[in-house]
C-alpha cells in the first residue's frame, strides 16, 4: 500500500521562537570579526586570532548549512535527504581538501581526508550509540543496539565496495583523475539507487524520526516565500563564510603549529575535521538522543563516511591537476600511503560489522578502542601494524559469523528490486 505524501507543515511551528533568533543571531555575529580579520586586516598580525576567528565562523557556516539542507527533507526520500544533508554539511571538509590539493600540499591534503574519514568512523559511529543508551538509561530502559532498515543497508552496501577500492589506490601509489571518476560514479550509482527506490510505510513511531530539529523544522513549517528565503540565506552564508575563511584558517593554523612546535600534519589531520564535522555529528546525536531515531542519526553518519569515502578522495587529483596547471596523478608517498592503508582497513572492518543491519555494544567499544590507540599513538610503525590489525579482524569477523556475510547483500538487492 502507498501512502500519500504527508503535509509536515501542519505540525511545525510556521516562525522562529525567541531561543531560536538568539541561536541565529550567535552564528550570524561570526561573520563580523571574519570580515574585519579577512577584508579590513584586524588581528592580521596573530595567527592565533586569524585561526580562533575563521574556526568559529567555519563551524558557524556547518550549523546554517545543515539547517538550510535538512530544512529541504521531506520533499525527496529520506536515503537521499541524509546523502544530501552529509554531503553539504561537509562542505567545509570538502574546501580543505581542495586547497591543501591545489597547492600541491600532498601529505597534508591525505592527513585532512585520512582524518575526516577515521574521526567519523571510529568516534562518531559509536557515540551515536553510547548516546541512545545513556538517554534510554535517564528513563529507566536498555538499549544496547542499533537496528538498521533494509533500506539503511544501501549506503552500508556502496560503503563495502568504495572501501575494497581504497586498496587498490594503496596498491597503486597514485591517485589520480581515474580513481576519481570511478568514486564519482560509485556515489552516483549509490544517489541513483536511492532515487529508485519508494517510501516504505511508516512504521510506529517513524513519523516522529523523519521530523527535522530545531530550527530547520520551524523553516521546514513556514509559508513557501519565507521558508525559501531562510534557506537561501543559510545557503549564502556558509558558501561566503567558506570563500572567506577556509584558506586563512589552513594558513592560521599551519602557523600555529609551527610556533608552537606541534605536527602540522596532526593539527590539520584532526582539528580541521572536527570543527567542520561538529554540526552534522550534533545532528545526528540529538536524534540518537531520542532514541527512536538512533537509526536514522547512525544513517546520517554512514552517508557521511559514504561521501567522505568516495567524493571527498575524488576532490584531490582534480583539485591537484587544476593546481598543477594539467592532468597528473598525484603520487602518495609512504606517510599518505600508509595512512590510507590504514583508514582502508578501519573502513572495512567497520562495515563488514553492519553486515548484519545490527550495531551493538560491543561494535561500537571495538570500533571506538582500535581509534583510541591510533589516536594517542600517532607513530608510523603503530599506525601500519593496526591497519593489519584491522584486516585480521575483518577475516576472524566474516569467518565466525559467516552466515550474515550476505545479509547486506540480500537487503540491498530487496531494496533496489522494484524500485525499492
Amino acid at each position: 500500500m502507498e501512502l500519500a505524501p504527508r503535509d509536515h507543515s501542519t505540525a511545525l511551528p510556521r516562525s522562529y521562537s525567541a531561543r531560536q533568533w538568539s541561536t541565529i543571531g550567535l552564528v550570524g555575529v561570526t561573520l563580523v570579526p571574519l570580515v574585519l580579520v579577512r577584508f579590513f586586516g584586524v588581528g592580521g598580525g596573530s595567527a592565533a586570532t586569524i585561526a580562533i576567528v575563521t574556526g568559529l565562523a567555519i563551524v558557524a557556516a556547518s550549523f546554517a548549512l545543515s539547517w538550510g539542507v535538512e530544512a529541504l527533507e521531506g520533499v525527496m526520500p529520506q536515503g537521499v535527504a541524509l546523502a544530501i544533508l552529509a554531503l553539504i554539511e561537509v562542505a567545509p571538509e570538502y574546501t580543505f581538501e581542495a586547497i591543501l590539493a591545489y597547492r600541491q600540499q600532498i601529505e597534508l591534503a591525505a592527513a585532512s581526508m585520512t582524518g575526516a574519514n577515521r574521526l567519523l568512523l571510529g568516534l562518531g559511529w559509536p557515540l551515536i550509540l553510547f548516546t541512545a543508551a545513556i538517554a534510554a538509561r535517564a528513563r529507566g530502559q536498555r538499549y544496547t543496539a542499533i537496528e538498521l532498515s533494509r533500506e539503511q543497508g544501501v549506503p552500508v552496501f556502496f560503503l563495502l565496495i568504495a572501501s575494497v577500492y581504497a586498496f587498490v589506490i594503496v596498491i597503486k601509489g597514485t591517485l589520480s583523475l581515474i580513481d576519481s571518476g570511478v568514486l564519482i560514479a560509485m556515489y552516483g550509482a549509490y544517489i541513483w539507487v536511492m532515487l529508485r527506490r519508494r517510501e516504505p510505510e511508516l512504521e510506529e513511531g517513524h513519523e516522529e524520526a523523519e521530523e527535522a530539529i530545531g530550527i530547520a523544522a520551524t523553516t521546514k513549517g513556514m509559508a513557501p516565500a519565507r521558508k525559501w528565503t531562510a534557506i537561501g540565506s543559510f545557503f549564502a552564508f556558509g558558501a561566503f563564510i567558506l570563500y572567506a575563511g577556509a584558506e586563512p584558517f589552513l594558513d592560521a593554523v599551519l602557523k600555529v603549529a609551527g610556533g608552537l612546535g606541534i605536527s602540522q600534519f596532526a593539527l590539520i589531520q584532526w582539528l580541521a575535521p572536527f570543527l567542520s564535522e561538529f554540526p552534522e555529528s550534533l545532528t545526528a546525536y540529538i536524534w540518537a538522543a531520542t532514541i527512536i531515531a538512533a537509526a536514522m542519526g547512525l544513517g546520517t553518519l554512514i552517508s557521511s563516511k559514504l561521501n567522505q569515502w568516495t567524493l571527498l578522495i575524488a576532490t584531490i587529483p582534480i583539485a591537484y591537476s587544476l593546481g598543477a596547471g594539467h592532468l597528473q596523478a598525484l603520487p602518495l608517498g609512504t606517510v599518505a600511503r600508509d595512512e590510507i592503508f590504514l583508514t582502508a582497513a578501519q573502513s572495512l572492518f567497520g562495515t563488514v560489522l553492519l553486515l548484519t543491519l545490527r550495531f551493538d555494544l560491543w561494535k561500537a567499544f571495538a570500533l571506538l578502542g582500535l581509534f583510541l590507540i591510533q589516536f594517542f599513538l600517532p607513530f608510523e610503525a603503530v599506525h601500519v601494524t593496526l591497519a593489519w590489525t584491522y584486516l585480521a579482524l575483518t577475516l576472524i569477523y566474516l569467518v565466525v559469523c559467516r552466515r550474515h556475510v550476505w545479509a547486506l547483500l540480500r537487503a540491498s538487492r530487496s531494496a533496489i528490486a522494484l524500485g525499492r
